[in-house]
Formats: structure tokens, C-alpha cells, sequence
């Protein structure tokens, strides 16, 4: 055997061996969601999702919950001549998730020197998002655009939010609990599990979490998209109607007196 065909023996070995690995360690994450599917009705109002399963026992354990990625149209706003609020330009938000949610085990904090790899936070996020703005700071820009998704509760970051117990051979079982807004769209969600350690990623594992609309919300939803111009004749009706109502009500109300 040639020294040429030698080495490219080797090299198909090691790529062999590598895949293996990696193959091994992903098995070795097992992960279910309870329920696998939230169905949004007319009652809606979140959603608890229950996420169990094993891991490594010399690694922890790191949930993701992520959307589609999407594009956000904001207006800045500022103190015009230092007195009143208004408009101060548009800024354009591209290539982020529409959900980003990360539960962290005990131990863990979100400052990369306490564990946390850098590509699971919201640095990553900052690196992958495309700001654009003529007068701002982008990096201002995206941590407001953070503030605001976390007040609608679609972006959020809980430490101590996954709890875990050392098990038999060689594994640990976990347990977390999502909390999933009351504001989520319909669409399927990605519930990503990473065992960490030492800071780094050893192996991952993704599900899907489908939501969808059901009911009332279903059938609105299929009005709009399919039946564009009969929505809009029903949404006219149902406001002059509403109109109407509360003129006679409020008429009447004030005949009593």
C-alpha cells in the first residue's frame, strides 16, 4: 500500500470515528415534551409544557426553546428640541426568532465565564441579527428590541429553571417546565436540549413543539387568509353593529335619568 493511499485511509477512518462519536453522544440524550402540541382556542391564555429526560451524568443540562426567524419593523422614538416624544426614524430588525426562551440548570448564570457557552445566549443572537438604522446604536437598538420581547414575554432567560438528579449508570435525569406565552403564534417551535460542560457543548438533541389554532381563532384566521374580501364585509358589519349596539345602550342609559 502507497503512503498516499495510506493517509486517505486514515483520514476516512478518523471522519468514520468522528460521526460515531458524535452519533453516540446525541443518543445518549433522550428528552419528551408533555404536551407535544398546544392547541390555541378561543380561551387561550399560555401554556405550561413539561420537558423530562436524561443526560450525561458529568454534564448539565441546558433548555432552548426557538421560533422562525422574522423581521421587525420598530420606530424610534425620542425628545424632539428636548419638550415632546415623537417619531425619530425607522429601524429594521432581520434574521432573530419571533420566540427565544433559555432555562438554565442551578449553577449556571448567563455570563459565559459561569458555564454558559456564548453561542447559546443572547450574544450569539446579537451576532445573527441584522440591525438596520441611520442614526442609533445598533447594539442600543437590540438590547431595547430584547426589552421589549421580554416584557411580551416571547424572550426570556430563567436560571434555576431546570432541576436534575444524579441516576444509574453513568446518566442524570432532568426536569423543566416552559412557560410559553398567551401572545405565541401558531407554528412549530424548536425544544432544544444541550448537555453542557466545562462551558462547552458535548452533545444536543432537538423536538418540535407544534402549536396551532383551533375553534374560533382557527376559523378567523381561516377567513382572513382564504376569504380576504368576505372578512373584511364581516368586519365592517360586525363594527357598525357593535356601533349601533353601544349607541342604543348608552341612549337609553340616558333616557333613565
Amino acid at each position: 500500500m502507497t503512503m498516499k493511499r495510506f493517509s486517505l485511509l486514515v483520514l476516512v477512518l478518523t471522519c468514520i470515528a468522528g460521526k460515531t462519536f458524535a452519533a453516540t453522544g446525541a443518543n445518549q440524550l433522550q428528552v419528551k415534551l408533555l404536551p407535544n402540541e398546544i392547541l390555541m382556542g378561543a380561551t387561550y391564555n399560555g401554556q405550561s409544557v413539561a420537558v423530562s429526560g436524561t443526560i450525561p451524568a458529568d454534564t448539565a443540562p441546558i433548555i432552548r426553546v426557538t421560533g422562525h426567524l422574522e423581521e421587525s419593523k420598530l420606530k424610534k422614538k425620542g425628545r424632539a428640541l428636548g419638550v415632546l416624544w415623537m417619531n425619530q426614524g425607522a429601524v429594521d430588525i432581520s434574521n432573530v426568532p419571533n420566540v427565544f426562551q433559555l432555562y438554565l440548570p442551578k449553577g449556571i448564570q448567563t455570563l459565559p465565564v459561569a458555564g454558559l457557552p456564548p453561542e447559546l445566549g443572547l450574544e450569539a443572537l446579537r451576532k445573527q441579527a441584522r440591525i438596520e438604522s441611520e442614526e442609533a446604536d445598533p447594539n442600543s437598538l437590540f438590547q431595547d428590541f430584547v426589552k421589549l420581547k421580554e416584557k411580551a414575554g416571547l424572550y426570556a432567560t430563567i436560571s434555576d429553571a431546570v432541576g436534575y438528579t444524579k441516576g444509574s449508570k453513568g446518566m442524570t435525569s432532568f426536569q423543566c417546565t416552559l412557560s410559553l406565552p398567551s401572545n405565541l403564534r401558531q407554528g412549530t417551535y424548536q425544544v432544544e436540549l444541550f448537555a453542557v460542560k466545562d462551558g462547552r457543548i458535548v452533545s444536543q438533541v432537538a423536538r418540535e413543539l407544534v402549536a396551532r389554532e383551533v375553534g374560533m381563532p382557527a376559523f378567523i384566521s381561516s377567513m382572513a387568509y382564504q376569504h380576504g374580501t368576505l372578512y373584511g364585509v364581516l368586519a365592517v358589519l360586525v363594527a357598525a353593529f357593535a356601533g349601533l349596539l353601544t349607541g342604543v345602550i348608552f341612549k337609553g342609559g340616558s333616557g333613565a335619568h
